[in-house]
């Protein structure tokens, strides 16, 4: 309730200062016209692109597990996010968005929350509008298009996005466009949303011998690029992260895309080297297997994480279409001989038919299929975890305002 009343206040505000803008916008300071040059020298703001207001909504009737003991079956809003978005002039924008079905608990360390995937203003500078300088809660510069994408296109995303990775970081971020085609950022963020002792104590861990870090920041070096009139795509970043003392997070991500007008194919591969195991994932599997509790359950180190996920979606005329996910991931341990590499493995995938109405509106229905698999090797003789999904449903992004 509170998050709509701000919405309707805010849309209200921006609708006032824009007539306000309307009547004054010929005056100077001291009440008289602008002559033409003077108008040249402080572009006013474009009132069509000063605002804007999408709402993005995914919902559907999902059986899960069919023919198990744990089988449900129910209708489910999958995602619910609400976009703020617009253009001060040439040099200013800002976004933001929240989503409607995350806590808006503020958290720890730096004051956002799970619900606020972003808010964040934009400042571009320099002749030729080639630098840019982005401050407040963003997205990470991390070279993955399955993030990238539209959240509700996605009908489950990967470990890697969904658990790995810190998506919407506080931090600033740096940009030189080299040409319309390529681009270079510097990214520097908190490595996680929360405090140390938080992020501990909410997972059930302990610190053990580890001490939080100094500087629990990171920073993120991406190229972006494009070839071919734009048809190839590729976002590749290096990151550097530190959770606990002394324990570095190292991370390579290169993520590769060819799209045209009827089809779209992404490739995301990832290596990630955690000194300290902040993911949790594999700490989480290395403790089950050794039946710790209590005091002894701390996160494991020097932990390997590598991902590939594949996506084609192929248009079959103007109106229907066909989706397909696959993906691949791997977690394991140089510090444990006993555990060893690549002792987790978990696979993603989907297939979805996708009907489009509409040639200009966002809007599909569809019908797919959605399965995760996670196995163990040999040695861990930890059981199998299978899930499998039928969905029925729709998606549209609302260009409200």
């Amino acid at each position: 309730m509170k998050l709509i009343t701000f919405t309707i206040l805010f849309t209200g505000l921006i609708h006032l200062v824009c007539a306000q803008q309307n009547r004054t916008s010929l005056l100077n300071p001291s009440g008289q016209a602008e002559s033409k040059d003077d108008s040249l020298q402080a572009a006013e703001p474009d009132r069509a692109q000063l605002f804007k207001f999408d709402v993005m909504l995914r919902t559907a009737f999902d059986a899960d597990n069919l023919g198990k003991e744990e089988a449900l079956s129910r209708f489910n809003l999958e995602e619910a996010r609400l976009l703020l978005h617009g253009d001060y002039n040439d040099r200013l924008s800002y976004k933001v968005r929240f989503r409607l079905n995350r806590s808006f608990s503020p958290l720890g360390l730096d004051n956002s929350s799970q619900a606020l995937d972003f808010a964040f203003i934009e400042y571009k500078f320099g002749k030729k509008r080639d630098w840019s300088v982005t401050l407040g809660k963003q997205s990470a510069m991390v070279g993955s298009y399955e993030f990238e994408n539209n959240p509700i296109y996605e009908f489950m995303f990967t470990d890697y996005v969904d658990r790995i990775l810190n998506l919407f970081v506080v931090g600033g971020k740096l940009a030189y466009n080299v040409n319309p085609d390529h681009s270079f950022h510097l990214q520097l963020y908190n490595t996680v949303n929360n405090t140390f002792d938080t992020h501990l104590i909410n997972n059930g861990f302990v610190m053990g011998d580890l001490k939080r870090a100094k500087a629990p920041v990171g920073g993120y070096f991406t190229w972006v690029g494009s070839f071919a009139d734009k048809r190839l795509q590729t976002k590749w970043s290096y990151n550097l992260a530190q959770f606990a003392e002394g324990r570095a997070t190292q991370a390579v991500s290169l993520a590769n895309k060819y799209k045209t007008d009827n089809q779209m194919i992404y490739l995301d591969l990832q290596y990630s080297h955690m000194g300290a195991d902040h993911a949790l994932i594999a700490s989480r599997a290395i403790n089950d297997f050794y039946a710790r509790t209590g005091d002894q359950r701390q996160l494991a180190k020097n932990v390997v994480y590598k991902s590939a996920v594949l996506r084609y979606d192929q248009f079959l005329d103007d109106k229907w279409e066909v989706a397909l996910k696959g993906a691949i991931e791997t977690a394991g341990s140089k510090d444990d001989e006993t555990v060893g590499n690549d002792f987790r493995t978990n696979y993603t995938y989907f297939v979805a038919l996708q009907h489009k109405p509409f040639k200009k509106q966002d809007l599909r229905f569809y019908v797919g299929y959605v399965g995760n698999s996670v196995k163990y090797a040999d040695r861990m003789a930890m059981d199998k975890t299978q899930f499998n999904r039928l969905t029925v449903g729709g998606y549209f992004t609302i260009p409200v305002y």
